[in-house]
């Protein structure tokens, strides 16, 4: 009974060991490109100001600097000096398609930033990450998330790495993005470096 038992105990083993090991989902690192700002003028990414008060505008300075950087050289720094307009804001993103970078339906997304303020004073800076729906869906939000209200990027502050995520990629998702927003009501500096998105 033994030698049964000890042999059905092989067995199971041998059968175990040779089993392939169920799928897991593959990390991807990063699917931004450009994000440590190190390849001049930052091509991948765009920058607008949107809703501009033509009474009252808000004039935004955006800029490929070395004056800081959290690796190695190079940064992007965005300033505004006054902000009248209590809906002006400045964005600056990257946007990318599922059909060149696809992202499994369900993977998790983890948006890192490090970003340095001097002075930021008012509503302060936001990070966002969000999606598309496709054509025939009028291109209507699929997902979003954003750090207001949930993480405060204000004051001065040196490079600070700060994370937000998403925890389900939906599948009907055609085009997603990360944002940086400087929000109205906001003066001061930030340097945005080191940017990464990943999924997992």
């Amino acid at each position: 009974m033994t030698k049964v038992l000890l042999s059905l105990l092989g067995f199971v083993l041998l059968f175990n060991s040779c089993k392939k090991d169920d799928a897991q989902p593959q990390t991807i690192a990063n699917v931004l490109t450009g994000g440590d700002f190190e390849t001049s003028p930052y091509s991948t990414w765009v920058s607008a100001v949107n809703k501009n008060s033509t009474t009252h505008p808000t004039s935004y300075t955006v800029d490929y600097s070395t004056e800081a950087a959290s690796s190695p050289t190079h940064s992007i720094k965005v300033s505004c000096n006054a902000a009248p307009s209590d809906s002006t804001y400045q964005l600056f993103q990257q946007v990318l398609y599922t059909s060149s970078t696809p992202i499994p339906t369900g993977a998790k997304l983890t948006l890192k930033a490090k970003i340095k303020t001097v002075n930021i004073q008012g509503n302060g800076i936001s990070m966002a990450i969000g999606g598309n729906k496709g054509v025939n869906d009028n291109f209507e939000s699929a997902f979003y998330s954003e750090s207001r209200g949930k993480i405060a990027i204000t004051g001065t502050n040196d490079f600070k790495e700060y994370t937000l995520t998403f925890d389900s990629f939906p599948a009907n998702t055609y085009s997603f993005y990360v944002l940086f927003f400087f929000l109205p009501k906001t003066t001061g500096t930030a340097y945005y470096d080191d940017v990464t998105l990943s999924v997992n």
